[in-house]
């Protein structure tokens, strides 16, 4: 019989709702916890991971912090209040994995952690100084694979109901924290598809920096199962490394480089927003 993750992270055990999740979070609280935002990702992103997977390493996880008004009562043409916003962080260039991309704050299971939110805000309070006391769980997401490092993540969806300063608390891992407006995200104007050697991906313009990869999937799945996504173009196809190029995540962009036998992409222009 092949073994799989401990049931809390294959087969996740959800939080006990807070007293009171705010009115425009209610309804992709329920979704996320009946498996939305997962149902919005690739067929390989939905693959459920084992442990005899030659790809897999241990469980890791990330946390999804939204805050805004916890008051607001949304409307069909606003769904979320205006001070809405996302937390992420902008990895350091110089680690050996992920280096210089934008990222949920996250990372792997340490012994201690009994549950993915246990790692998820262990590692957020490491990475960012967010306190565990001014957030609630909402959802834990099923675990998803990531082939290229064998993370196994365990996206948790949270509310910050009390948001204090945060900034790079561990500076060789996070150079910058952002709370990120979820109405930037959702622009139209900032997003754009990327991709590399047959894969194609959703990517958004946060300033200079790119959002791509394992977490613009998130976002673009939140956004999407969540009822707050703008109609937007998602062709052409914009070439990952040369768009990299012209970021300042200061990713290597060279494994990135598209195969010189196959026509060439569009290259998107450099983006300020």
């Amino acid at each position: 019989m092949t073994e799989e993750f401990p049931t809390s992270f294959s087969d996740p055990t959800q939080p006990p709702l807070p007293d009171a999740v705010p009115p425009w979070l209610r309804a992709i609280t329920q979704r996320a916890r009946d498996g939305g935002i997962r149902r919005q990702l690739s067929d390989l992103s939905r693959r459920t991971p084992r442990l005899d997977d030659a790809d897999a390493t241990r469980p890791s996880a990330v946390l999804m912090l939204v805050a805004g008004d916890p008051t607001y009562e949304p409307t069909p043409g606003t769904p979320y209040p205006e001070d809405a916003r996302l937390l992420l962080t902008h990895r350091a260039p110089t680690l050996r994995s992920h280096s210089g991309q934008m990222a949920f704050p996250g990372g792997r299971k340490d012994p201690e952690d009994a549950t993915p939110i246990d790692t998820a805000v262990r590692e957020a309070q490491e990475e960012t100084a967010v306190r565990p006391d001014t957030m609630s769980a909402l959802a834990v997401l099923h675990p998803i694979l990531i082939p290229r490092t064998g993370n196994v993540v365990s996206p948790v969806l949270a509310y910050w109901n009390n948001p204090t300063h945060v900034y790079p608390a561990s500076p060789a891992e996070v150079a910058d924290v952002v709370a990120i407006p979820l109405g930037h995200l959702a622009d139209p104007s900032i997003r754009i598809t990327v991709g590399r050697q047959g894969w194609t991906g959703p990517a958004f313009w946060i300033g200079d920096l790119l959002l791509w990869g394992f977490t613009g999937g998130l976002v673009d799945g939140l956004l999407r199962e969540a009822g707050w996504e703008k109609p937007w173009n998602a062709s052409p196809v914009y070439d990952l490394a040369e768009t990299l190029a012209r970021s300042a995540n200061n990713e290597p962009v060279t494994r990135w480089r598209r195969n010189p036998q196959k026509p060439s992409t569009p290259t998107t222009p450099n983006h300020k927003n």
